[in-house]
């Protein structure tokens, strides 16, 4: 692979940024210039839609990709769906192949049930559904973020993002994106905003697995080492999916984009060319 660099430039050079407001929150995507399916890629609690450049780059000739950033401003997984539909709407987009990494697969399930007809088919990695038991614990956790002060905020999300990435080659370029971005003082809201999403879905669990899920071709990546999703989160997720492929790997930790990239991309472009045949 090339340098990160020269990787982030060329993600840039192939997309075209935009922003759009919906209801009270303000949206930043990206659009590739290439043709074909389109791709919706759900970035995780970062908010940083630019970790999928080497995926949305190695998509873009042959897919029309849309990379979102989160607004920090968003407490909901219904509220992120309601801005990704706008999005696709904007875009003139009536249907959709999703990949989701980690709260980005949490938000791919809800997206999918809000309208199930522009789903064409999902890949979730590095995610799974938190349940009931979680809630304690995810609250727990967003009580100490509220106790923390914009910087504390700072230095214990980037501590903790060395150790998540500590295998990765481009672990320190991303550590200092996500720093780029707690420099305007809304880190720290846009976290606890995430934790509230998490911890309502969580307490939602039980009426999903009552609800009927999206069914359709679904891929599911994991490691057997992820540090944040368990075999729990995942069977959840899973349960909801029962004609679901799951592929695990033995190690790659929380984010297998960063950790085996190569890998990583040939499993989506392998599923999304099958679906796409299957069409």
């Amino acid at each position: 692979m090339k340098p990160i660099n020269e990787r982030a430039s060329h993600f840039e050079s192939v997309h075209e940024r935009k922003e759009c407001a919906v209801g009270s929150h303000r949206w930043r995507y990206f659009v590739g210039k290439g043709s074909g399916d389109a791709v919706l890629l759900l970035t995780g609690g970062t908010r940083l839609g630019l970790g999928w450049l080497d995926l949305a780059t190695a998509l873009a000739p042959d897919h029309r990709t849309i990379v979102v950033d989160y607004p920090h401003t968003v407490g909901s997984f219904d509220v992120l769906a309601e801005g990704v539909l706008a999005i696709l709407n904007a875009e003139r987009i009536s249907w959709v192949n999703v990949v989701g990494q980690s709260a980005g697969g949490m938000l791919a399930e809800i997206l999918s049930r809000r309208d199930p007809q522009r789903t064409k088919s999902m890949v979730v990695s590095g995610s799974g559904l938190y349940s009931p038991e979680d809630m304690s614990r995810l609250e727990e956790r967003r009580a100490s973020i509220e106790g923390m002060n914009e910087e504390q905020f700072r230095e214990a999300t980037l501590g903790s993002l060395r150790t998540t990435w500590k295998d990765s080659a481009d672990g320190e370029f991303w550590i200092a994106q996500i720093e780029a971005t707690l420099r305007d003082g809304t880190g720290r809201e846009g976290a606890l905003n995430m934790f509230a999403a998490m911890i309502d879905l969580a307490r939602r669990l039980p009426d999903l697995q009552r609800q009927p899920a999206w069914q359709g071709p679904l891929l599911v990546l994991k490691a057997s080492d992820d540090p944040l999703i368990t075999e729990a989160h995942t069977q959840h997720l899973v349960d909801l999916h029962p004609g679901c492929e799951l592929r695990s790997f033995p190690t790659g930790g929380h984010s297998l984009l960063l950790t085996r990239p190569e890998e990583y991309i040939e499993a989506v472009r392998s599923f999304l060319s099958q679906v796409h045949q299957g069409h």
